[in-house]
């Protein structure tokens, strides 16, 4: 009987040594192992967004469309890098690669997927506006709006739109668009205009007649009236043309 009690004494303390050095290994591996919660893996990936968007610091907002989980990884001074496509935009729907090192060897990544909206100036019309009448600055404005895709022609600014002809009537707070406005040609054909022949230190000024219409800085044919010649000038101004000779 003392001998098999011994030997159970001895199988019990077998046992709880196995047990103990199974839970003490555990132990070990989740000191050694590190955890990446989701939250901070966004804030790397928003943080990339920010550094390397071209757009202006508070102009965007970066939302994730998708569940960003943990990353569980073994090691301790670990590090992580953000990469993103080649070519980013930085706008609309994209995905960038989060890839975690250990003393510079790779352990594991995961890629990302992010929204990213940008808030541009945008000009709006203040009233209806008709066909064909010259913008003047109390007919637009400009506002912030929200885009997540490139905007194609967009006007983010005032002086780009006043004083240009518009191609198509609006409605009030319309978006305008560079698809919807043209330029008022400065000379206008069968129109008189003033000639500059120049050529230093030598000034010659005529007067003349537009063959056609010509916006600043386009080679046009115009009528010398004193000569009847006709030249190609360069419009410079309002009803204004030189030629260099």
């Amino acid at each position: 009987m003392k001998m098999s009690s011994k030997i159970h004494k001895t199988v019990f303390f077998l046992i709880a040594g196995a047990v103990f050095l199974f839970l003490s290994s555990g132990y070990l591996c989740a000191v050694s192992a590190a955890v990446i919660k989701g939250e901070t893996i966004k804030a790397h990936v928003r943080t990339y967004i920010e550094k390397n968007m071209p757009w202006p610091k508070g102009a965007v907002r970066v939302e994730f469309p998708g569940r960003v989980s943990d990353l569980k990884l073994a090691g301790k001074k670990i590090t992580c890098r953000v990469l993103s496509r080649r070519n980013e935009d930085f706008i609309g729907d994209s995905s960038f690669t989060v890839r975690c090192y250990e003393n510079g060897a790779f352990l594991s990544g995961k890629t990302v997927r992010a929204r990213i909206e940008v808030l541009m100036d945008v000009v709006v019309s203040t009233k209806a506006l008709h066909r064909n009448i010259r913008i003047e600055r109390g007919d637009v404005r400009l506002v912030k709006k929200w885009f997540n895709r490139l905007p194609s022609n967009i006007i983010s600014s005032l002086d780009d739109v006043v004083g240009m002809k518009l191609r198509a009537s609006v409605k009030p707070n319309s978006e305008i668009n560079g698809n919807m406005v043209r330029s008022i040609p400065m000379v206008k054909r069968g129109k008189p205009v003033k000639i500059i022949f120049e050529s230093s230190p030598m000034r010659i000024t005529t007067i003349g007649l537009a063959e056609q219409d010509g916006m600043h800085g386009e080679l046009i044919k115009v009528r010398n009236i004193s000569s009847k010649k006709v030249i190609y000038a360069r419009v410079t101004g309002n009803s204004l043309v030189k030629v260099g000779f």
